[in-house]
Formats: C-alpha cells, structure tokens, sequence
C-alpha cells in the first residue's frame, strides 16, 4: 500500500501530463497516477471522482497558461520576429495539443462538473484562436502573409505542425525552428 504524503495540485497535474503522454487517455488511470505519486488511490479520490474531471481540470489550467502566456508577449517590432515568438509560444504547449487530441469529445455521462470545465475549454480555445486570427490578419493586411490563403487555415497548419511525431531526433527548438520555416518559407530554394 502507498504511503500517505502531501500533494499539491500542481503535483498531480506534472504526473497526469506525463502519464497522458507515456501511456495515453485510455490507460491513465488513478491506480497508475497513485503510484507516480506515492500515494493511496483515495487520496486522490478526495480531489477528483473520476479521470475526466482531473484531465479537464488540468486541461483548463493549461489552456489559462497558454492565454496568459499569449496576452504577456512584449511584440517585438517587426512582424516576422513576432511571428516567430507566436510559434514559439504555440510550440511550448505542443504536449497539451497532443493530449487535447487524446480526449475524447462525447462523454457517455457527464457530471455538471465536466460540463461546465468543457465550457471553459471552449472559451478559452475561442479566445486564443481569436487573438492568433487577428495577429494573421494582421500579417496580411501589412503584406507578410498572402491574402489568399484563408486564415482558418493557416492557423491550422501552425497547429497540426506542432503535433507531427518527432522521428527525426531534433531537438525541440530545432524542430520548431524549421517547422516555422516550411511554413513561412516553403522548402524550395527561389
């Protein structure tokens, strides 16, 4: 049996991300994040009834970060270094996109709880999509990105790219460095 020791939420929520990220959402468990925590499953119990409502407790903490984080950039002044801060910032919170992905969408019974933190998820993924929106639209307007291009989608693939597997042993910076040049460049010579 575990021993009984003090957590904080922030512990919990370090060993569900590396848990959602080592074993997944369909094998995360309490049993198992008991253990990474050297505790009883009931201690945890007495937080969360169930995994959903941690993850989507967790998720919500994150998707705050991410928001704060996005609205305490000091913009450098020209648009091509700001764009490189913004993937950057995306970047950082490529886990969570990964984990985000994990979840799945139509819970089969859902507690008030979960409902109201799945709102709150939605709120805040507005919020950032709206801000990253107008900062493309921005670019177009001062003619760094082509108008052509539907935003929705450029903001797409600026997502998606942070969730490619990593095969290619770069480092993260590495990874992400060149991921913003394909997409701001492409990867023909001119």
């Amino acid at each position: 049996m575990a021993r009984e020791k003090k957590f904080s939420t922030e512990d919990i929520y370090m060993e569900t991300h590396k848990l959602l990220l080592s074993v997944g959402y369909d094998k995360f468990s309490f049993g198992l994040l008991a253990n990474s925590l050297n505790v009883s499953r009931a201690a945890i119990y007495k937080y969360y009834t169930n995994k959903d409502e941690l993850i989507y407790d967790y998720m919500v903490s994150e998707m705050e970060k991410m928001v704060d984080d996005l609205n305490k950039i000091e913009w450098i002044s020209d648009y091509p270094s700001q764009f490189q801060q913004l993937f950057s910032l995306i970047f950082g919170y490529s886990d969570i996109h990964q984990i985000s992905f994990m979840i799945p969408s139509n819970g089969k019974t859902e507690s008030e709880k979960i409902k109201e933190k799945k709102q709150q998820s939605r709120v805040l993924h507005k919020l950032f999509f709206e801000q990253i929106q107008q900062f493309i639209q921005v670019g177009q307007d001062k003619g760094y990105i082509k108008k052509t291009i539907p935003v929705s989608l450029i903001i797409e693939l600026i997502f998606h790219s942070v969730t490619i597997p990593n095969r290619s042993g770069l480092s993260q910076e590495e990874r992400a460095h060149f991921l913003q040049e394909i997409i701001c460049q492409g990867m023909f010579i001119k």
